[in-house]
């Protein structure tokens, strides 16, 4: 990738002083920043190994760097790196790390990317998920990726035409898409290609067997067993937070939310300070997936946690109930956040490295409830399951119960 010319860009070689003490300024802000030492020590040996190729490769001076040279950097230098510096080549920690500095050099933001074709139409789309189908926020999310996908590999940057939308094109591109996934995975991208199929039938814009040519995956309702953790694994799981951190009440309470209560990680970000009734001991969980809100009774042991988080919860003028702490610190936590907290508690607990989802946890919570003795519809109402059919799947759980109902094994003998 060839760099553009820069009216910036020096015509000697830039000091190395300079642009030593602009990679220190660097450190300084992100430690100003509130980010993690070890984060720090890494991006700073990115920014040296950025300055290191500006001034050997390109003479330019690192405080007239353009986001075209970060491009360059990571696109045509870090696949091909042979550089004595070395230092860290994964290309995302390298994006962000080189995002801090052009913030901190003050460099003028990057040209905004022209709107394409393919972006009206996934806005129209996502317009019609929202205000006609009421589809929940997560949902949106994963349709509109899907179908973007499918729209940038059929036009690219070109044109949307109705004309091409026929069933092999679905069809292929399921096909291409599914390899290496889960059935559940391959099943969710061809119903999304199927609710887009829908939006294009209702403006009239594809034929009625568009739909039919998208194939079904595979997938026996309630054939899984809902994966969830042991007993001993949960232990683990909980002491595995610092709870001497404000970072690690924060994220212990977190766990303790999903996997005592059940909560979904979305529903986990969303909570407000004014949604825990500490004299009626009650938690609202606010309407999200199934639009509809819930109200759940606060265990003394998540009651605890969240005394213990909310005495050493940042200042900060939002009032979720979970706020970020270092780096945006007092900004709400989002469900990514929470997706992150857990995954790291995970491997601190040495528990087996496919343990990564939140969903594991909420399982958790429902098969504690079913062993307890709960009913399918207590369970339900907990985790906030719009149908109970939703929630039969945890009835093969319950193995004491099963045993007694199952039928005695008959030898046959000849």
């Amino acid at each position: 990738m060839s760099l553009p010319h820069d009216p910036l860009r020096p015509s000697r070689i830039p000091d190395e002083k300079v642009a030593a003490e602009i990679v220190e300024a660097y450190a300084v802000a992100l430690s100003a920043r509130r980010l993690a030492p070890s984060t720090i020590t890494r991006y700073r040996q990115v920014a040296e190994h950025f300055a290191a190729w500006c001034d050997a490769d390109h003479h330019i001076d690192l405080a007239s760097v353009r986001p075209a040279h970060v491009d360059a950097f990571l696109s045509a230098h870090l696949s091909h790196c042979a550089c004595a510096h070395g230092g860290r080549r994964a290309i995302a920690e390298c994006r962000a790390a080189l995002r801090h500095l052009l913030r901190t050099i003050g460099a003028p933001a990057g040209p905004t990317r022209a709107i394409t074709a393919v972006d009206e139409e996934v806005a129209r789309y996502e317009r019609y998920l929202s205000e006609v189908c009421g589809a929940a926020d997560q949902t949106r999310v994963h349709r509109i990726r899907h179908v973007r996908a499918f729209l940038t590999s059929l036009f690219g940057v070109g044109p949307v035409s109705d004309d091409a939308l026929r069933p092999t094109r679905f069809a292929d591109f399921l096909t291409a898409r599914a390899q290496g996934c889960r059935p559940g995975t391959a099943g969710v991208i061809s119903n999304d290609l199927r609710s887009y199929v829908r939006y294009l039938q209702l403006h009239g814009r594809c034929a009625d067997d568009v739909g039919a040519g998208i194939p079904t995956v595979a997938r026996w309702r309630l054939a899984n067993v809902p994966v969830h953790l042991q007993p001993s694994e949960v232990k683990r799981f909980l002491h595995s937070f610092d709870r001497q951190t404000v970072r690690g009440r924060r994220d212990y309470a977190m766990a303790l939310c999903l996997t005592v209560l059940g909560l979904r990680a979305s529903e986990v970000a969303d909570v407000r300070l004014a949604d825990v009734d500490w004299r009626a001991g009650t938690l609202t969980v606010r309407a999200g997936k199934t639009h509809r809100a819930r109200v759940l009774p606060v265990t003394v042991q998540v009651g605890r946690a969240l005394v213990s988080y909310v005495r050493v919860r940042p200042r900060t003028p939002h009032n979720h109930l979970f706020v970020r702490i270092g780096v945006l610190e007092g900004e709400p936590v989002l469900p990514s956040v929470v997706r992150s907290a857990i995954r790291l508690a995970y491997h601190r607990a040495g528990l087996p490295a496919d343990y990564t989802g939140t969903h594991r946890l909420r399982h958790t919570a429902a098969t504690g409830l079913i062993r307890a003795g709960a009913s399918i519809k207590e369970v339900a109402d907990v985790l906030g399951h719009a149908s109970v059919d939703s929630t039969a799947i945890y009835t093969k759980l319950d193995l004491p119960r099963l045993r007694r109902v199952a039928l005695p094994w008959v030898e046959v003998t000849r």
